[in-house]
């Protein structure tokens, strides 16, 4: 099935321009992007040809990448463990629905030679896009990777584009670590003008069940994200008057 996917994407975007420069183009290239989106491995999509020297065709316009990856990295702190060393640490928090993200590399685990480039990094080739040659990952064996030694100029991967509901979850979570960071400081400081950080930490205890499911696929993490809020209430000073 998948292949099958993979054929009818590139024979589809085999008529693409490099370029969308007139409105038949823009049409191919929303074509394109629809099919090549219900392909699991983007792999599949490397090559719509090669020439008589052997080299590969682009299969897509350099816009139906752009729909496809997003060739920014993804702040991972609010994941990674916290550490009481440095000045700013990670909170920890559960990877949830962001777990299964894919990641595009020229070298997740540090297998070869130099720094790992993400499909559209320069350093790499002229041309954007996933190759045949790539490692497919997700963020959680990303995190996990402890050779992976990424290019400063691209960050040594892209992401596939997140759907709405990791887009939320993403938001929350750097909300969530920003407003821990600032529960931190007013703890260390004795500070008691806590009241506005409390009612910012209501946001999440208020989340409904619904919310809290879509973002967690197990209910340890969903425990886990609770626990996290309610850990940063109780470090809150008492405000004066308060019980």
């Amino acid at each position: 099935m998948r292949r099958s996917a993979a054929v009818w994407a590139r024979r589809r975007a085999k008529g693409c321009w490099s370029g969308c420069a007139g409105r038949r183009d823009v049409d191919h290239a929303l074509r394109s992007l629809a099919l090549a989106r219900g392909v699991a491995d983007l792999r599949d999509l490397e090559a719509a040809g090669y020439d008589d020297r052997g080299v590969p065709s682009a299969p897509f316009a350099a816009a139906v990448w752009n729909g496809l990856l997003a060739m920014e990295q993804l702040d991972l702190q609010p994941f990674e463990a916290g550490t009481e060393t440095g000045r700013r640490r990670g909170s920890g928090l559960p990877l949830g629905v962001l777990a299964q993200v894919q990641a595009y590399t020229s070298d997740a685990a540090g297998q070869y030679e130099g720094l790992a480039h993400s499909p559209g990094c320069p350093h790499r080739r002229q041309e954007r896009g996933v190759g045949r040659h790539d490692d497919l990952v997700t963020i959680e064996e990303l995190l996990g990777c402890e050779g992976f030694a990424p290019c400063s100029k691209c960050g040594g991967y892209a992401v596939r584009r997140l759907t709405e509901v990791q887009i939320a979850y993403y938001r929350a979570a750097h909300r969530l670590h920003d407003l821990a960071q600032q529960v931190r400081t007013v703890s260390r400081n004795g500070s008691a003008d806590s009241q506005q950080l409390t009612t910012a930490l209501e946001e999440f205890t208020a989340l409904d069940r619904a919310s809290i499911q879509a973002w967690s696929p197990s209910r340890e993490q969903a425990r886990q994200w609770q626990r996290f809020v309610e850990r940063q209430r109780r470090e809150l000073p008492c405000m004066p008057g308060s019980v």
